[in-house]
C-alpha cells in the first residue's frame, strides 16, 4: 500500500516510533505505536471506512474527534469509532458493511469488556483537559482542591497539540507568541506538580445521572465518580454543510486534518479545497502549505474572510486563490471526492447561474464553524449537580480566552467549595472579554517614509487582541496606545538595533525588518519563513509579493527568471 507518513516538517520534530501489523479487510498493513485506527488507515491510503446500509453509500471519516458516527468500523468483533481507538498488534479490522450487530456476550473478548464497577469521590470532577480544563486545574491544584481530570485521548492538551502556529493575545495572559503544542506541554507540566490533582486519559465520560454521580469508562473499567461539583471544558464540535456529495470520503472537518496532519504525522491529501473563511479555514490552509500540500482554493459566502486577515494574507501571499462571496455547490466523484464545484451568490445567498467553478482536488475541509459540546451542561443543571463551563464548552472563542475562562471558573469553584481563595480579579474577567473579541477595524498600512538605519515594519493592519511585539522589543521600541491589547502597535522610530525579535515572536507573520546599515541602496530584509530550509535556495530567483498577495518583482541573482512556491 501507499505510504502517507510525513518525514519532513519546519516545526514538528519527526521522530520514529516502533512499527507493527494488523489487518484491513484480511491484508496486512502497518501502523505505528500509539495511533489510532483511522490515523493507521490514512497512512496506508485507505479513506473508504466502510459503506452506509442504506444507499451503499461510501463512508470515510468527518470528525476524528469523537462526535459522530461516521468512521464506525470493526475492529476485533465490535463497531468502534476507528478516529478515538488505538491500533493494537494482530487487531482485525474491516469495514462495517450494514447495521452494527453486537456480538454474543460470551464472545466478547475479556479486554473489551467492563469490569466491575467501582466508585469514587471528588471534590471536583473536570471533564476535558484541553486549554481551558488545564487552566482550571492549575487554579484547583493551587487551592489544594482534590480534583480528577478526565479526557478521551491519550494526550493532554485538546486542541493545543494540532496548533503548530503561535499565538495571539498577550504573552503574560495566554504565552502569546509560543505555539500551540508547545503551549499544550507548559499547562500539562503544570498540571502535574500537584499530587491533589489525578489525570486520566483514555477515558470516556458516559452520563450524568440523576443522583449526581457521572459514569467514566476508563480502559474498560467502569467507574461512577461523586463530584461536589463539575466542571466541563469539552470543547466543540465541527458543524457541517448540506451539499451535493458532502458525505464523499474525502469531505471532512478542517479539526480532522489537523489532527491527521499535525498530530499524527500523517499527510492526507495532496490537492486541497477549504469551505469557511474562518481563522479555523485559513490556519488550517497554512498548515497544509506547511506540508507540502497544494491548497487549490478557499471560498467564504460572506463579503470577506472572518478570521483574521493576517491568517488570510499569509495564503494569498502564498498563492492559494480565495474566492469570497462563494458557496460549495457539490463535491464530485464516485467513491472519493475528485473535485469539487463553487459559485458565487448574490445578496439572498443565492447562486448565480453561470458563475460555477470547479477545481480538481482529493479533499474538502469543511470549515463553517463549531457548536458548544455542552450536553452534560444542560443534564447536571437538570439533576441540581453544581456545573460550571469554560472555554468552548460555555462560548466558541479562541483557545487563548478557553484559558483564562479557565482560570476564572477554577477559582470560583475553589471558592464555592470553602478555600480561601480571595477575590477573583475584575482584570481576569476584562482580558477573557477581549481575548474573546471578534477582529476588528482594518486599516492602511502605515510604510515608513526613512530610507537609513534599521527599523521595522509593522504590516499589522486589523485590530486583533495581540501585542508579543511591544513585550519583547528589548529597546522598547514598538509601543501601542492605551492598555487595550486591540489597539494597533506602533515603531516610534529609534533605538532599534536590529534585534528581529519581534519579526520571530509575531503570530501573524506580520513584522519584517529593514537594515540600510550595510548598504543604502540595497537594504537586508528580514522576513518571517516557516518552511523547510531547502525550499529556496542561494541563486533562486523568487517572487516578491506585498502583504495581500499582489505581486512586486522577480527578485534574485539570475536574471528575470520566476520561481514561485
Amino acid at each position: 500500500m501507499a505510504n502517507y507518513r510525513i518525514h519532513e516538517h519546519p516545526i514538528l520534530t519527526i521522530e520514529e516510533h516502533p512499527e507493527f501489523e494488523f489487518t484491513w479487510e484480511s491484508q496486512p498493513i502497518s501502523a505505528r505505536e500509539g495511533e489510532t485506527i483511522a490515523s493507521a488507515l490514512f497512512a496506508n491510503g485507505v479513506r473508504i471506512f466502510g459503506h452506509h446500509h442504506k444507499d451503499d453509500a461510501p463512508q470515510g471519516m468527518f470528525c476524528a474527534n469523537g462526535q459522530c458516527a461516521q468512521c464506525l468500523v470493526i475492529a476485533d468483533g465490535l463497531p468502534v469509532k476507528a478516529c478515538m481507538t488505538p491500533v493494537r498488534p494482530g487487531m482485525h479490522v474491516s469495514p462495517m458493511e450494514g447495521k452494527p450487530v453486537l456480538p454474543d456476550v460470551h464472545a466478547v473478548p475479556e479486554m473489551w469488556t467492563a469490569h466491575t464497577t467501582e466508585s469514587i469521590e471528588v471534590e471536583c470532577l473536570i471533564i476535558g483537559g484541553g486549554p481551558a480544563g488545564l487552566s482550571a486545574a492549575i487554579e484547583l491544584g493551587k487551592a489544594g482542591v482534590r480534583t480528577l481530570l478526565v479526557d478521551d485521548k491519550h494526550r493532554l492538551g485538546g486542541k493545543l497539540i494540532l496548533q503548530t502556529h503561535k499565538f495571539f493575545g498577550s504573552i503574560d495572559a495566554c504565552y502569546a507568541g509560543t505555539r500551540g503544542i508547545d503551549i499544550a506541554t507548559k499547562l500539562e507540566q503544570e498540571v502535574r506538580q500537584f499530587e491533589n490533582v489525578q489525570v486520566w486519559l483514555n477515558t470516556t465520560a458516559l452520563s450524568v445521572f440523576s443522583d449526581r454521580k457521572v459514569g467514566v469508562l476508563r480502559e474498560g473499567h467502569y467507574i461512577v465518580v461523586q463530584p461536589h461539583a463539575l466542571l466541563l471544558t469539552t470543547g466543540a464540535r465541527e458543524k457541517s454543510l448540506a451539499f451535493k456529495g458532502n458525505t464523499l470520503p474525502g469531505v471532512y472537518g478542517a479539526g480532522a486534518f489537523q489532527t491527521l496532519l499535525n498530530r499524527d504525522l500523517v499527510q492526507p491529501t495532496e490537492r486541497l479545497f477549504i469551505v469557511g473563511g474562518g481563522n479555523v479555514g485559513l490556519i488550517a490552509g497554512y498548515h497544509a502549505l506547511q506540508a507540502d500540500i497544494q491548497v487549490v482554493g478557499l471560498c467564504e459566502a460572506l463579503p470577506d474572510c472572518t478570521g483574521y486577515k493576517v491568517h488570510k494574507d499569509k495564503l494569498a501571499r502564498l498563492g492559494v486563490p480565495i474566492y469570497i462571496s462563494h458557496t460549495v455547490l457539490s463535491a464530485n466523484g464516485e467513491w472519493e471526492v475528485e473535485s469539487v464545484t463553487i459559485a458565487e451568490i448574490d445578496e439572498s445567498w443565492r447562486p448565480i447561474p453561470g458563475t460555477e467553478k470547479t477545481f480538481a482536488c482529493d479533499t474538502i475541509l469543511v470549515a463553517v464553524g463549531l457548536d458548544p459540546v455542552d450536553e452534560f451542561l444542560h443534564k447536571a443543571r437538570e439533576f441540581g449537580l453544581p456545573v460550571y463551563a469554560a472555554g468552548d464548552a460555555e462560548e466558541i472563542a479562541e483557545a487563548s480566552a478557553a484559558m483564562f475562562t479557565g482560570r476564572i471558573r477554577g477559582l470560583e469553584i475553589a471558592r464555592s467549595l470553602g478555600r480561601d481563595v480571595g477575590e477573583i480579579p475584575l482584570e481576569w474577567h476584562r482580558t477573557a472579554d477581549i481575548l474573546k473579541s471578534r477582529p476588528g477595524a482594518v486599516v492602511t498600512e502605515d510604510i515608513p517614509e526613512e530610507e537609513e538605519g534599521v527599523f521595522p515594519i509593522l504590516h499589522c493592519a486589523q485590530e486583533i487582541p495581540c501585542n508579543p511585539c511591544i513585550s519583547v522589543c528589548p529597546q522598547s521600541c514598538i509601543v501601542m496606545e492605551g492598555e487595550d491589547i486591540r489597539a494597533l502597535p506602533e515603531y516610534v522610530g529609534e533605538g532599534c538595533t536590529g534585534c528581529a525579535q519581534c519579526v520571530a515572536v509575531c503570530p501573524g507573520l506580520a513584522i519584517t525588518l529593514v537594515d540600510y546599515r550595510k548598504n543604502s541602496e540595497y537594504p537586508t530584509v528580514t522576513i518571517p519563513y516557516e518552511f523547510p530550509p531547502g525550499t529556496i535556495q542561494k541563486g533562486d530567483v523568487v517572487t516578491v509579493f506585498d502583504t495581500e498577495g499582489m505581486i512586486l518583482s522577480n527578485v534574485g541573482s539570475e536574471g528575470p527568471r520566476t520561481k514561485v512556491r
